[in-house]
Protein backbone atom coordinates (compact mmCIF):
# COMPACT_ATOMS: atom_id res chain seq x y z
CA UNK A 1 0.00 0.00 0.00
CA UNK A 2 1.36 2.96 -1.08
CA UNK A 3 1.25 6.10 1.39
CA UNK A 4 -1.40 8.51 1.31
CA UNK A 5 -3.99 5.47 -0.19
CA UNK A 6 -6.96 4.58 2.17
CA UNK A 7 -6.45 1.16 3.99
CA UNK A 8 -9.35 -0.13 5.83
CA UNK A 9 -8.08 -3.57 7.28
CA UNK A 10 -8.60 -5.56 10.71
CA UNK A 11 -5.80 -4.58 13.56
CA UNK A 12 -4.37 -6.75 15.21
CA UNK A 13 -5.08 -7.42 18.46
CA UNK A 14 -2.85 -7.63 21.52
CA UNK A 15 -2.48 -6.49 24.95
CA UNK A 16 -3.52 -4.69 28.01
CA UNK A 17 -6.63 -4.60 30.41
CA UNK A 18 -9.68 -6.21 31.72
CA UNK A 19 -12.86 -6.65 29.80
CA UNK A 20 -16.10 -8.60 28.98
CA UNK A 21 -17.84 -7.30 25.46
CA UNK A 22 -16.49 -4.85 22.61
CA UNK A 23 -18.65 -2.80 20.52
CA UNK A 24 -16.91 -2.88 17.50
CA UNK A 25 -17.48 -5.50 15.19
CA UNK A 26 -15.09 -7.60 13.05
CA UNK A 27 -14.71 -9.93 10.55
CA UNK A 28 -12.57 -12.98 11.39
CA UNK A 29 -10.99 -13.88 7.79
CA UNK A 30 -8.79 -10.79 8.25
CA UNK A 31 -8.26 -10.69 11.99
CA UNK A 32 -4.47 -10.96 12.83
CA UNK A 33 -3.11 -12.80 15.43
CA UNK A 34 -2.81 -11.93 19.23
CA UNK A 35 0.81 -11.02 20.27
CA UNK A 36 0.57 -11.61 24.08
CA UNK A 37 3.54 -8.99 25.84
CA UNK A 38 5.58 -10.30 29.22
CA UNK A 39 3.17 -8.11 31.98
CA UNK A 40 4.89 -6.96 35.42
CA UNK A 41 2.59 -7.40 38.60
CA UNK A 42 1.62 -3.81 39.97
CA UNK A 43 3.40 -3.14 43.31
CA UNK A 44 0.19 -0.77 43.98
CA UNK A 45 -2.67 -3.24 43.67
CA UNK A 46 -5.98 -2.06 44.69
CA UNK A 47 -8.06 -4.51 47.53
CA UNK A 48 -11.30 -4.16 45.21
CA UNK A 49 -12.89 -6.30 42.21
CA UNK A 50 -13.93 -4.97 38.72
CA UNK A 51 -15.87 -5.68 36.00
CA UNK A 52 -14.09 -4.31 33.02
CA UNK A 53 -15.64 -3.78 29.67
CA UNK A 54 -14.33 -2.30 26.70
CA UNK A 55 -16.71 0.57 25.33
CA UNK A 56 -15.65 1.46 22.31
CA UNK A 57 -12.42 1.41 20.29
CA UNK A 58 -11.30 2.90 16.85
CA UNK A 59 -8.37 3.67 14.83
CA UNK A 60 -7.95 6.92 12.56
CA UNK A 61 -5.88 8.55 10.61
CA UNK A 62 -4.80 12.26 11.37
CA UNK A 63 -3.26 15.23 9.51
CA UNK A 64 0.63 14.86 8.55
CA UNK A 65 2.31 16.58 11.56
CA UNK A 66 -0.46 16.37 13.86
CA UNK A 67 0.99 14.55 16.91
CA UNK A 68 4.11 17.16 16.84
CA UNK A 69 2.03 20.04 17.58
CA UNK A 70 2.72 21.86 21.13
CA UNK A 71 -1.00 21.29 22.10
CA UNK A 72 -2.60 18.93 19.80
CA UNK A 73 -5.96 17.20 20.46
CA UNK A 74 -5.95 14.31 18.13
CA UNK A 75 -9.88 14.36 17.11
CA UNK A 76 -9.40 17.62 15.73
CA UNK A 77 -6.97 16.28 13.17
CA UNK A 78 -9.13 13.09 12.26
CA UNK A 79 -8.97 13.05 7.68
CA UNK A 80 -11.23 10.23 7.32
CA UNK A 81 -13.74 8.77 9.61
CA UNK A 82 -12.43 4.71 9.11
CA UNK A 83 -9.70 5.36 7.57
CA UNK A 84 -7.32 3.22 9.57
CA UNK A 85 -8.15 -0.26 10.48
CA UNK A 86 -10.83 -0.92 13.28
CA UNK A 87 -9.96 -2.80 16.01
CA UNK A 88 -10.24 -6.84 16.34
CA UNK A 89 -13.19 -7.76 19.06
CA UNK A 90 -12.27 -11.60 20.04
CA UNK A 91 -8.54 -11.24 19.98
CA UNK A 92 -8.75 -7.68 22.17
CA UNK A 93 -11.19 -9.31 24.49
CA UNK A 94 -8.77 -12.21 25.54
CA UNK A 95 -5.71 -10.35 25.63
CA UNK A 96 -6.49 -7.45 27.46
CA UNK A 97 -8.55 -9.82 30.10
CA UNK A 98 -4.95 -12.07 30.12
CA UNK A 99 -3.01 -8.56 30.81
CA UNK A 100 -4.72 -7.08 33.41
CA UNK A 101 -5.06 -10.31 35.40
CA UNK A 102 -1.30 -10.61 35.10
CA UNK A 103 -0.98 -7.25 36.13
CA UNK A 104 -2.99 -7.99 39.32
CA UNK A 105 -4.25 -4.21 39.32
CA UNK A 106 -7.35 -5.23 40.97
CA UNK A 107 -8.20 -8.22 43.67
CA UNK A 108 -10.21 -9.75 40.96
CA UNK A 109 -11.33 -9.23 37.61
CA UNK A 110 -14.65 -10.30 37.51
CA UNK A 111 -16.49 -11.50 34.10
CA UNK A 112 -19.81 -12.29 34.88
CA UNK A 113 -21.74 -11.20 38.31
CA UNK A 114 -21.37 -8.18 40.70
CA UNK A 115 -17.90 -6.08 41.61
CA UNK A 116 -17.08 -3.79 43.63
CA UNK A 117 -16.45 -1.12 40.80
CA UNK A 118 -17.22 -1.25 37.04
CA UNK A 119 -14.59 0.38 35.20
CA UNK A 120 -15.61 1.37 31.56
CA UNK A 121 -13.03 1.20 28.90
CA UNK A 122 -12.95 3.58 25.72
CA UNK A 123 -9.80 2.83 23.53
CA UNK A 124 -8.37 5.34 20.39
CA UNK A 125 -5.66 5.21 18.13
CA UNK A 126 -4.56 8.12 15.97
CA UNK A 127 -1.89 7.52 13.04
CA UNK A 128 -0.13 9.93 11.57
CA UNK A 129 1.67 9.28 8.31
CA UNK A 130 4.47 12.34 9.45
CA UNK A 131 5.10 15.78 7.50
CA UNK A 132 6.86 14.33 4.37
CA UNK A 133 7.72 10.26 3.61
CA UNK A 134 11.31 10.63 5.00
CA UNK A 135 9.27 10.47 8.63
CA UNK A 136 8.37 7.40 10.40
CA UNK A 137 4.13 7.03 11.02
CA UNK A 138 3.41 7.98 14.38
CA UNK A 139 1.12 6.06 16.77
CA UNK A 140 -0.53 7.28 19.62
CA UNK A 141 -2.79 5.21 21.89
CA UNK A 142 -5.68 7.19 23.93
CA UNK A 143 -6.80 4.97 26.42
CA UNK A 144 -10.03 6.47 28.68
CA UNK A 145 -11.48 4.73 31.55
CA UNK A 146 -14.74 5.68 33.72
CA UNK A 147 -14.76 4.27 37.22
CA UNK A 148 -18.21 3.77 38.57
CA UNK A 149 -20.12 2.23 41.86
CA UNK A 150 -21.09 -1.15 40.08
CA UNK A 151 -24.30 -0.84 42.26
CA UNK A 152 -25.89 2.72 41.86
CA UNK A 153 -23.57 3.68 38.08
CA UNK A 154 -22.28 6.44 39.98
CA UNK A 155 -18.82 8.00 38.82
CA UNK A 156 -16.08 7.74 40.79
CA UNK A 157 -13.07 8.59 38.79
CA UNK A 158 -12.29 9.18 35.56
CA UNK A 159 -8.29 8.54 34.06
CA UNK A 160 -6.66 9.07 30.88
CA UNK A 161 -4.01 7.64 29.65
CA UNK A 162 -1.54 7.74 26.64
CA UNK A 163 1.06 5.77 25.02
CA UNK A 164 3.41 6.65 21.39
CA UNK A 165 5.48 4.22 19.04
CA UNK A 166 6.92 5.03 15.91
CA UNK A 167 6.79 2.97 12.72
CA UNK A 168 8.68 2.20 9.82
CA UNK A 169 9.50 4.67 6.52
CA UNK A 170 7.52 2.94 4.40
CA UNK A 171 3.87 1.95 5.23
CA UNK A 172 3.32 -0.69 3.17
CA UNK A 173 1.28 -3.60 4.53
CA UNK A 174 -0.82 -4.18 7.22
CA UNK A 175 1.70 -5.81 8.88
CA UNK A 176 3.76 -2.52 8.91
CA UNK A 177 0.52 -1.25 11.40
CA UNK A 178 1.09 -4.37 14.30
CA UNK A 179 4.51 -3.26 16.22
CA UNK A 180 3.65 0.06 16.68
CA UNK A 181 0.06 0.11 17.36
CA UNK A 182 0.75 -3.23 19.75
CA UNK A 183 3.42 -1.08 21.32
CA UNK A 184 1.46 2.35 21.25
CA UNK A 185 -1.42 0.50 23.34
CA UNK A 186 0.07 -1.26 25.85
CA UNK A 187 2.52 1.58 26.89
CA UNK A 188 -1.50 3.52 27.01
CA UNK A 189 -3.08 0.92 29.21
CA UNK A 190 -0.10 0.26 31.31
CA UNK A 191 -0.15 4.28 32.15
CA UNK A 192 -3.95 4.60 32.75
CA UNK A 193 -3.43 1.05 35.00
CA UNK A 194 -0.69 3.14 36.52
CA UNK A 195 -2.95 5.92 37.28
CA UNK A 196 -5.73 4.14 38.76
CA UNK A 197 -3.13 2.07 41.03
CA UNK A 198 -1.72 5.17 42.12
CA UNK A 199 -4.79 7.33 42.91
CA UNK A 200 -4.80 8.13 46.71
CA UNK A 201 -8.46 8.86 46.78
CA UNK A 202 -10.92 6.05 48.46
CA UNK A 203 -12.95 3.69 46.69
CA UNK A 204 -15.23 1.06 47.34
Amino acid sequence: MRRGSRPYFHLPAYMTMGIVMLAVGCNSSSTQPVHPAPVVPTKSPLPYSAQIRLMESAAYMVEPGATLRPVSNLRNSVTETNAAPILSGQAWNKAILEHVSARQTFRRVVTEGPADVAVRLRLFVFIDPGVESKFRDAYVAEAEAVLQDFHNGSTLATYVGFGKALGSEARDSREDDEGPIDLSVQRALNDLLGKIENDKRTLP
